[in-house]
Parts: structure tokens; sequence; C-alpha cells
């Protein structure tokens, strides 16, 4: 884990790189507010839950929806004739010349029915082949970067100050998505132990960034510093009062079906790393926990070597975990305005990769590359592709990439405008980006 300097240096760092991304504005709009505060949040869909899955390492998508016809297909046999031979026969025909390969489980039948629009091709201008920085590109996610986080300055202008629990990641650490001007979204990362953690008041270093606890351990250990006492004792309190409300609310539950890794599911030897953070979530979800956008992550998609044997497990794990919350929301009802309203028709699984594969296998793998297949799923999605369409696989760039196609700030737009019901997507995203269709 690293500490506050670690992160301010990164996170400057990131900062002066992302100044080279330009704003590829689209479409027609302006903000909507003259340059005053951001429009309160009018949700287009009662009570919007968005759930963002962080496949973390950079997803070959390529070997998730390969291409399986045209020249596309002819240049992906071409450039991967090993991985091509693997998935020729293991792949669910989605159309548009575009295959889904089986190990990904249950998302061949959440497509059959209209539940998933996929979005291949979604990337930026000037992107970085390095885990951290791309993270922390797609983290930012404005024209002009400043060190925040798209979802952070959304929830500073959608949060008001008791909306302790709106934003809710299931890792321990705050990435840059998460990172606002004000404050961070709170890490629980467990039903049980979401306590001020005592290793905080222990440790000569501040752990990491998060608003909500370093900056008062700092305070902690280091009296009489020149850190801001005040806004230290107000982030302390902020945790607390998210603990105090989480142990108030948090209820035991069982799970409706069996997720990954869990007694009596189908398949044997998944893991279980996302799996029991989606049950974590649908917990949350069922206990009146008031949030309304999760982030949660599964690792290990850093595809170098032994993809044969690594890649399908972690199709597996993907898949299995997010078709196994998406049924379990079904028997979840919640309420909203006082309305009954099921957790399946609130729901909506945003998946994203900080960048994909080059089109080319290496010995038994594939190296860093740019472009990502993005996906949403729920009952209120339109199922299909959107964006402008799948990469040309014969035509990419000096370094043997895929050139994007879709700018990801498309995606953010469509997810805060569409679904989050945030009219002003410009005033946090810094330019008008037109949205998707999918919504």
């Amino acid at each position: 884990m690293s500490s506050r300097r670690q992160f301010i240096r990164t996170t400057l760092a990131g900062s002066a790189a992302l100044a080279g991304l330009t704003a590829c504005s689209g479409g027609s709009g302006t903000s909507t507010n003259g340059g005053g505060p951001p429009p309160p949040p009018t949700p287009a869909i009662t009570g919007p839950i968005l759930v963002l899955v962080q496949i973390q390492g950079g997803n070959d998508w390529l070997s998730m929806t390969p291409p399986n016809s045209g020249a596309n297909g002819g240049a992906y046999a071409n450039n991967r004739p090993v991985l091509s031979a693997i998935t020729a026969n293991n792949l669910t025909d989605l159309g548009s010349g575009v295959g889904l390969n089986k190990d990904c489980t249950g998302l061949d039948l959440l497509h059959a029915a209209g539940k998933i629009a996929w979005m291949p091709g979604v990337g930026m201008p000037n992107p970085n082949l390095s885990h951290f920085t791309s993270t922390d590109y797609w983290g930012e996610g404005a024209a002009v970067p400043d060190g925040t986080g798209w979802l952070g300055r959304w929830g500073d202008a959608a949060f008001s100050a008791s909306d302790i629990l709106r934003g809710v990641t299931t890792t321990s650490d705050i990435i840059l998505m998460n990172h606002g001007r004000k404050r961070d979204f709170v890490a629980v990362t467990s039903s049980a132990d979401f306590n001020y953690p005592t290793y905080l008041r222990s440790s000569a270093q501040v752990p990491d960034s998060n608003f909500l606890k370093s900056g008062y351990a700092y305070n902690l250990n280091n009296p009489g510093t020149t850190i801001d006492v005040a806004a230290a004792a107000s982030e302390g309190k902020l945790f607390y009062d998210a603990a105090s409300q989480f142990s108030t609310l948090i209820t035991t539950r069982t799970p409706s079906v069996p997720y990954p890794g869990d007694t009596g599911y189908a398949i044997a030897n998944v893991s279980n790393q996302l799996s029991t953070q989606l049950k974590l979530v649908a917990q949350m979800i069922a206990s009146g926990i008031p949030g309304q956008v999760y982030t949660v992550r599964l690792g290990g998609f850093d595809t170098h070597s032994n993809q044969v044997n690594d890649y399908p497990k972690l199709m597996r794990a993907l898949g299995g975990s997010i078709k196994a919350f998406y049924d379990d929301l079904a028997t979840i009802t919640t309420t909203v305005n006082s309305q009954s309203v099921k957790a399946q028709d609130r729901v909506m699984v945003v998946g994203w990769s900080e960048f994909g594969r080059r089109i080319k296998e290496n010995n038994g793998g594939t190296d860093h590359g740019t472009a990502i297949l993005s996906f949403a799923l729920g009952n209120m999605v339109k199922g299909g592709f959107y964006g402008q369409g799948y990469p040309d696989l014969t035509k990419p760039d000096t370094n043997g990439n895929m050139v994007f196609t879709t700018d990801f700030r498309s995606l953010y737009a469509t997810l805060l405008e569409k679904f989050l019901g945030y009219s002003d997507s410009k005033g946090i995203l810094g330019a008008t980006y037109p949205t998707l269709g999918f919504l």
C-alpha cells in the first residue's frame, strides 16, 4: 500500500501525463448550469445503482469476444495462430461478426436475453501502456486533469454532507477514479470489520490516500504538525459516521444462488475474488445501505504467458460471478421513495480494464495494448453493440496496437446523464462527449 507522499507523487505525474489527453468533443449540447453549481441529480431510473467492475491487468478482450468472420476474423487468425485455435470452437455467436468465449460463463444467456450492451474499441488519445498510469487515465476521465477522478467529482457535486455511504469501494485501496476534491469513496471490504483500523493508529507511515482515514491517522501520530487538524478531524468524523451508519444498517444474508467458490456452484475451482465482493454488494443493497455507486475488482489479467491455461479461468470467474450476482438481485426487494423496487431493476453492471492487449500474440500470451472492450448489463440495458465499432485489426497503429474507435469519456457521459440522471456531464468531464445509445 502506498504512502500519501507516494500517492501524491503518482497523482501529479499522472496529471502531467494526462494533459496530453485532448478533449475529443463530439455531439451537441452545452453545460446546463451557465457555469454555476451543478444541478442536483435527477435519476431517470428509479434509484439507480451502478456497479463498476475493474478487470485489472489489461483484459485480452480479443480472446473474450474475438471476431469470427470477415477481414477482422482473418487478421485475428493470422496474428494469433495458437490463441485463435483455442477459441475457434469455443464461441457463442453474438452477431455483427463477433463471438463470445464460452468460458465467460453465463454472459451468453444474458446476451441472448438482450441484457448486455457491448462496446468494443473504447479508448483514448495518447494512451499509456503502464498499468498504474493507464488506470489513472481512466480514473481522471477529464478533458483537463486536476488530480481527481470522474466518480469522485460526481460525488462532490451529487452527495450531501450526510450521504457518507453513497459511494463505496469493496477494495482496501482508493483508486483515483473514486478520489474527489472534497473526499474519497468509503472502502468497505467486509460486512464484519468496517471499523476504524487500528494499524492506522500505530503506523509511522500514512498508509493510503483515503481522506476519511489517513489525515486523521497522521495527526494522531504526529501532534503539532502543520497538517490541518480541523480538516483531519472532519475526515475522521466522516469515517466514524460512515462506520456507525453501516453497522446500524447491515444485516446478515444468505445469497439466493451459489456464487463461484461456493458449495453447490456448478463449476469447480473457480476463483471467488470477484464473487466475494459482489456478494457483499448484494448484501449491502438488501440491507438498505444507500450506496449509489460501487466499485469492485477482479485481478490477474496481465497475461504475458501461459494465457491458454490462465485466461479461461479468469473468464469463468468474471462471467460466473456477474451472472450469479444478476440472478441473486432478482430475489432482493428494495425501497425507493416509499415504493418497492426489485434490485434487479435498479442495478447496472459495467466492466472496464485499464487497457487491452496487442493484436499479435507473443510466446504464450499477449503484451500490453490499447483499446478495451467495455460492457454494460442489466434489465434497463438495450442489448447489442454500441460505440463506433470494432477496431480494424488489419490497420493497427505503428506499435501493432488497436486504434480506439470510441472515446472512454462518451461512456462516462452516458453513465452520468442517462443512468445516474446527472445532466451536467460537461461539468464533471470538462467537455461535451456524445452519449451512447444503450440506455
